[in-house]
């Protein structure tokens, strides 16, 4: 089981993240799969309050789109 949760990290559509809690063993995926809602709503929220950090942490080192040009693939081309 792998649940996902993703986004944009500016408005350019550059910068794509995508988070994932995957289970490993047949044991952790039986347990996931099982959990009431409001608890797979907090994996989701936990999820989530972790994607806030890492966009935070991120922020300072994004190039905004207009300083990068357009055209290039990020090989030189």
């Amino acid at each position: 089981m792998v649940i996902s949760r993703e986004r944009y990290l500016d408005d350019s559509s550059r910068y794509h993240l995508t988070l994932s809690l995957a289970t490993r063993t047949g044991e952790l995926h039986s347990l996931v799969s099982a959990l009431p809602q409001d608890a797979l709503d907090r994996v989701n929220r936990a999820l989530v309050l972790a994607l806030d950090e890492i966009q935070a942490a991120l922020a300072p080192a994004l190039v905004p789109a207009q300083e990068k040009g357009t055209g290039h693939f990020g090989c030189g081309t």
